[in-house]
């Protein structure tokens, strides 16, 4: 039997097809109907089920083997409300991956373009995942989740949560996965990010990532192969992005 993978925020269907690629029979849900129409037109996606939908109104039944939230959570509110609607789409013994834009203190401009409620220092990331697998929320009750910003809810979270806007769900104690890895990607990226967002105080421009000049494409190669080397390593303790696999038990 073919293993199955979810894609929760699809955006262009690259995960999707490098999961096909492994065998992996895969679905993916996307929020933007723009997107699901340009994969649906991908002949490399044509046949597979792709949905417009959005996470924070759907449960699962524990089908998929693998589940993504590749830059997701960091767009909703409620952030505990998606992981715990991701979670509910992983099977037993199966992974849930969530990549979401790391250290809070990198919060800025270019984040609030981008509509990033938050960025995530790792300790905070794991308390809201551990919130989810090992708790059963009662029926009921669900609230929004603060919206953190450089520190902001580590320093100020009793008074956060004792807020009326913020409710804590009644929940009875169940652990039902575990925390199989926490690591860090793009370390380049991080001091870059850092360097313009809270020095230069200047937006990062984008020409490098699509121009096709000589000095562009020598940067991109470089960048590549430093990607490349990061994987190979297995992870640094250092990156622009957090990255957290979970497994259901």
């Amino acid at each position: 039997m073919r293993l199955k993978f979810l894609d929760v925020g699809a955006g262009n269907g690259l995960f999707l097809k490098f999961f096909k690629e492994k065998g992996y029979k895969v679905a993916g849900f996307e929020l933007e109907k723009k997107n699901v129409h340009n994969m649906k037109r991908d002949p490399e996606l044509t046949h597979e089920n792709i949905t417009q939908a959005d996470i924070t109104k759907l449960t699962g039944k524990q089908e998929y083997d693998v589940v993504m939230a590749s830059d997701v959570i960091e767009h909703i509110k409620n952030d505990i409300l998606a992981i715990r609607n991701l979670w509910s789409f992983v099977k037993p013994g199966g992974m849930m991956l969530i990549t979401v834009p790391a250290h809070s203190y990198l919060y800025g401009k270019r984040d609030e373009k981008w509509g990033h409620f938050r960025r995530y220092d790792a300790e905070v990331l794991l308390e809201r995942i551990n919130e989810v697998i090992n708790t059963t929320p009662s029926p009921d009750k669900s609230g929004d989740t603060p919206p953190y910003k450089g520190g902001e809810y580590k320093k100020n979270k009793a008074l956060l949560l004792a807020k009326e806007e913020y409710p804590v769900p009644k929940c009875e104690r169940m652990v039902q996965g575990e925390v199989v890895f926490v690591t860090f990607w793009n370390i380049v990226g991080f001091y870059t990010y850092f360097l313009f967002e809270k020095i230069l105080h200047k937006p990062i421009s984008e020409n490098i990532r699509y121009s096709n000049t000589f000095l562009s494409r020598s940067i991109r190669f470089v960048l590549d192969r430093i990607l490349r080397l990061e994987e190979m390593i297995g992870g640094l303790p250092l990156g622009l992005t957090l990255v957290v696999g979970v497994r259901r038990k």
